[in-house]
Order: structure tokens, then C-alpha cells, then sequence
């Protein structure tokens, strides 16, 4: 019988792991052995050596404050206003609250000036990081929203029995 092949192994020293439930200091260090195909280590150097994850983290760190103000001119727009604009504001705001009722049309953003292209990205930030509806924002969120979705006619037409 052959003795198994042994496996070179790649060990790593990481000064941050923010998974599984382990108390973490920065002046630490963590050895992690992973075992993974020859082919797959250029992959890993080019992991490791990016900036993607801090550049992920830092979006998810960002400024709440100025994600909430996007929300407030998006319903502000779908509030006031009418045109191609307001109608995609309202679409997104209307299916971040109520999915079920109303759909969102995502070919609409294309015709967003780039400002209130960031104002949509942004309200779907706030929602995607606070795991909360944006009507949830507001004082009185679901009487805001349901006006938006009666102003734009976006409830969804009932078929004839």
C-alpha cells in the first residue's frame, strides 16, 4: 500500500477574522491552514493582495446619515413629482415596502440622471444594510407609501372572475 501524498500546505497569518463567534484583537495573530488545488494558489495571492474586501467594508460602513437623506429625496420626488423620474422612485419605493403588491421596473433606472441614481442605489443600501422596509423611516411610513402608490396608480390590476 502507497503512503498517501502529502499535500504542501499554505499557511496564512491573518490580522482580522470577523467570523465565527471569535473574540478578535488587532494586535493578534491567527495561523488558518487551507488546503486547496496547486492551481488555485494565484487565485488566493491576488485575494489577498487586492483591497476589494476593504473597499466592500468601507460601503458598509458608510454614512447612514447620508443614505437616509437619499431616501427622503426619493419620496419626496415620488411625492411631488411625476414624470419618468418619479415614476421609477416610486416603483422602487413602492416594492421595497410591498413587493408582493407592486413590482419594480429596473429597465426605468437607465433614464436616472446620475444624482438620483445614487439616491436609488443609496435607499437600497439603507434597506440592505438595516435589514429594514423604508416606510419603517417615517413617522407615519405606511400612509406616506400608500399615497405613493395610489398618486402613480401602481396597484396591481385585479383580473375579472
Amino acid at each position: 500500500m502507497n503512503a498517501p501524498e502529502k499535500i504542501p500546505t499554505l499557511e496564512i497569518a491573518l490580522k482580522d477574522l470577523n467570523e465565527g463567534g471569535i473574540a478578535l484583537s488587532p494586535d493578534k495573530m491567527m495561523r488558518v491552514t487551507l488546503t486547496l488545488p496547486q492551481t488555485d494558489i494565484p487565485k488566493l495571492h491576488a485575494f489577498m493582495q487586492s483591497d476589494s474586501y476593504e473597499k466592500s467594508e468601507a460601503i458598509r460602513e458608510a454614512d447612514i446619515e447620508e443614505y437616509t437623506k437619499s431616501l427622503e429625496h426619493a419620496v419626496n420626488y415620488a411625492s411631488r413629482e411625476f414624470g419618468s423620474a418619479a415614476t421609477v422612485f416610486a416603483q422602487f419605493l413602492a416594492s421595497l415596502y410591498n413587493g408582493n403588491r407592486v413590482k419594480a421596473d429596473v429597465s426605468g433606472i437607465s433614464s436616472l440622471d446620475v444624482r438620483n441614481f445614487e439616491h436609488l442605489m443609496n435607499v437600497m443600501r439603507l434597506c440592505k444594510i438595516t435589514y429594514r422596509e423604508p416606510h419603517s423611516f417615517f413617522k407615519n411610513g405606511n400612509d406616506i407609501f400608500e399615497a405613493i402608490i395610489k398618486r402613480h396608480g401602481l396597484e396591481k390590476k385585479r383580473r375579472a372572475s
